[in-house]
């Protein structure tokens, strides 16, 4: 089996196969600021579906997302396999074909891999949507909860802020207290995450 440490480059918080109702986001946090250069590189390789948000915040900060019909942006970019169908739900929504999706969760992992050679990755962050069941967790994720507390100082700079670091680190304190990690962080993890967890 391949090292872990080498086999998962950043913590990827949120990794697996996630499925989604009506649309997508993918936060990234850097080591350090990307030059102009490296922001364009980094946002021409976002995937397609998830090209209707690009947005820079605190230097350091990306947040990506689909627009509203994230399943009709799925269609486009990714072909379905052999025999698989879309379909409309009860609720009048499209749905993309499993593969399609499995696609997109491949894509994903792909750019935050591809990025990482061109800016440093800090960390990234995937909420789970549970309108749409959730995400099928994978070790990537389960590694990134064991390197929390090393990320705590930088999480913490951004706690009591407003923004898409904000909502980051909250969501990701969210994962680790459903998974139940907080408690091995010490009264400092818990006593920073008195408040509601919020979305994640």
């Amino acid at each position: 089996m391949a090292d872990p440490e080498q086999a998962f480059p950043f913590p990827f918080f949120g990794a697996g196969e996630a499925n989604y109702y009506m649309w997508a986001e993918v936060h990234v946090r850097f080591a350090r600021e990307p030059t102009t250069s490296q922001r364009a590189a980094i946002a021409d390789a976002v995937p397609a579906p998830l090209r209707g948000a690009v947005d820079w915040c605190e230097g350091r900060q990306l947040m990506v997302a689909s627009g509203l019909f994230l399943h009709g942006a799925v269609v486009r970019a990714y072909p379905a396999a052999a025999g698989e169908l879309d379909r409309i739900g009860e609720d009048g929504w499209l749905y993309a074909a499993p593969s399609r999706i499995a696609a997109l969760n491949a894509d994903i992992e792909a750019w935050l891999r591809r990025i990482h050679g061109e800016c440093p990755v800090l960390a990234a962050y995937r909420a789970e949507d549970p309108d749409s069941g959730g995400t099928r967790l994978s070790p990537w994720h389960d590694w990134s909860l064991a390197r929390l507390p090393g990320l705590l100082p930088e999480l913490e700079r951004v706690l009591d802020r407003s923004g898409n670091a904000t909502s980051m680190a909250r969501g990701i304190m969210a994962m680790a207290r459903r998974a139940s990690r907080l408690p091995r962080l010490g009264v400092f993890a818990r006593d920073m995450m008195s408040w509601s967890d919020g979305t994640a």
